[in-house]
């Protein structure tokens, strides 16, 4: 009981992260937006990317409870749409993991994650979440902008990917 009640914390904290940092983007950057909720940079999709890659389950989880409370605040989704976009965030991830761990030798420990795999991954991950999102946007009538999320969510992968790198270099230094 323990062990699942420290589970969900760490999700939750993830996920109130992750909305942070989405909140923090919109402010920061609220020049880079291109349509609603397109920016040329944008940053918490490197987080999902990370969550993803660090905690598979738990990252998806986050991104999901993040997303929902994020685009709840729209008034134009109905809470059926809104968790939808959750699910569609939580997937693009997702499925570059799998992309990255099946076809591009991506250990899963990601000891082999070099500067070429980063640049792959994000742009595997930049392209299955634009593609998702813009399905999703087409669907409830938003205006496309699909080559703007794409440059938006592969940069905030990228710089949150070099930060993460950075990081497990530190963490592995010898003291």
């Amino acid at each position: 009981m323990e062990r699942a009640f420290k589970a969900a914390l760490i999700t939750i904290a993830m996920a109130v992260v992750l909305a942070l940092l989405g909140l923090g983007n919109e402010h920061l950057l609220r020049q880079t937006e291109v349509a609603q909720g397109v920016n040329w940079i944008y940053l918490p999709a490197g987080l999902r990317m990370c969550y993803v890659l660090v905690l598979p389950v738990h990252g998806a989880l986050a991104i999901f409870m993040a997303t929902v409370l994020l685009a709840a605040r729209d008034p134009t989704l109905s809470m059926w749409l809104v968790g939808v976009n959750g699910a569609v965030t939580a997937c693009g991830p997702v499925l570059a993991r799998i992309v990255a761990l099946q076809r591009l030798g991506l250990q899963a420990s990601l000891a082999n994650l070099t500067s070429r795999m980063l640049w792959m991954l994000a742009a595997v991950f930049g392209l299955f979440s634009t593609t998702l999102h813009q399905a999703f946007f087409a669907a409830i009538g938003r205006e496309p902008a699909f080559v703007s999320m794409w440059v938006g969510d592969t940069l905030g992968c990228l710089l949150c990917l070099y930060g993460l790198k950075g990081l497990a270099l530190l963490w592995r230094r010898p003291q």
